[in-house]
């Protein structure tokens, strides 16, 4: 975290880890030197920032606005760091993605090599990483683009555009289930996390059931099983288009689906968007692959 003080890391860590010995072993430190950084940082700042709860820590209301101000430094201070590497032509890649893999799987992929086809001069790279990783790299400047099935709720962050994205129960080529069916039938759910996996367990618990279930740690390979007539699963719509098309899997209609858990176009909200980052912005959006922004500010 450039230019921020042991204290400032400290707090920060205590409001993303909940306890004062978490923070310290994400840091490297004793727990009693967290406590001492809280301390200084609360008698320097004039209000209490944190508070106890149970067994951890949590912020209190000013601890929150506070870790919001401090987390804007962190970007300003890894952007203009970034502006002197520029400056300096210290090659890096031009454009920086960053989403969990069930994007790239679902979207992604193809938009990144439809991009690449039609800009070949953009420099490209992405990388895969989780929902709570992801506001880091994005608020730190590691990244430029985040895609996630949530909303950020940081001031640091925004969301440009969306993309509808519906979950279907599914299951093996014109085979037709009902509720008991259904309830007696092996269900292939992802590991525990996941997005799907939330959206599935709270699905059986609107419909009422409580079928078997195994876990397997990968859409692509709950699609073979579903094609080999292993189960069912709920899965992005997206994943199996081309599985409907063939006749090889087949949507199961329940009162409780479609249910949706949109992918959102994310970046840091403190500056004006790089040319590049505009540029793929429109591309999504042109391509039908997102819908229209809320705002569109660019620096070109």
């Amino acid at each position: 975290m450039p230019f921020l003080t042991k204290q400032l890391q400290a707090f920060l860590a205590v409001v993303d880890h909940g306890s004062l010995r978490a923070a310290a072993d994400v840091l490297g430190v004793s727990p009693a030197a967290i406590s001492s950084a809280l301390a200084s940082l609360q008698r320097t700042v004039g209000v209490p920032l944190t508070e106890r709860e149970g067994r951890g820590v949590k912020p209190t209301a000013a601890g929150l606005a506070f870790a919001d101000d401090v987390r804007r430094m962190v970007v300003l201070s890894t952007a203009s760091i970034a502006t002197a590497r520029d400056a300096m032509q210290i090659e890096s890649p031009a454009l920086r993605l960053a989403a969990p893999g069930a994007a790239s799987e679902a979207f992604l992929g193809d938009l990144i090599a439809k991009f690449m086809k039609s800009f070949p001069a953009v420099r490209i790279s992405l990388e895969i990483a989780n929902r709570e990783p992801l506001w880091n790299l994005i608020e730190e400047r590691k990244i430029d683009i985040g895609f996630a099935q949530m909303a950020p709720a940081r001031r640091t962050l925004q969301s440009l555009a969306i993309r509808e994205n519906p979950f279907v129960v599914v299951g093996a080529g014109t085979i037709r289930y009902n509720k008991a069916d259904l309830a007696q039938t092996l269900w292939l759910i992802r590991e525990p996390g996941s997005g799907t996996r939330e959206v599935t367990e709270q699905f059986l618990r609107d419909y009422d059931i409580k079928p078997v279930t195994r876990t397997i740690g990968s859409a692509s390979a709950i699609i073979r099983c579903i094609r080999e007539g292993v189960g069912v699963s709920i899965l992005e719509r997206d994943l199996i288009r081309s599985d409907l098309e063939a006749g090889t899997m087949s949507i199961v209609s329940t009162p409780f689906t479609p249910r949706t858990r949109p992918w959102y176009f994310i970046v840091a909200a403190d500056r004006s968007l790089p040319s590049d980052v505009n540029t793929f912005l429109e591309f999504a959006i042109r391509s039908k692959v997102f819908s229209e922004p809320t705002r569109i500010t660019s620096s070109a």
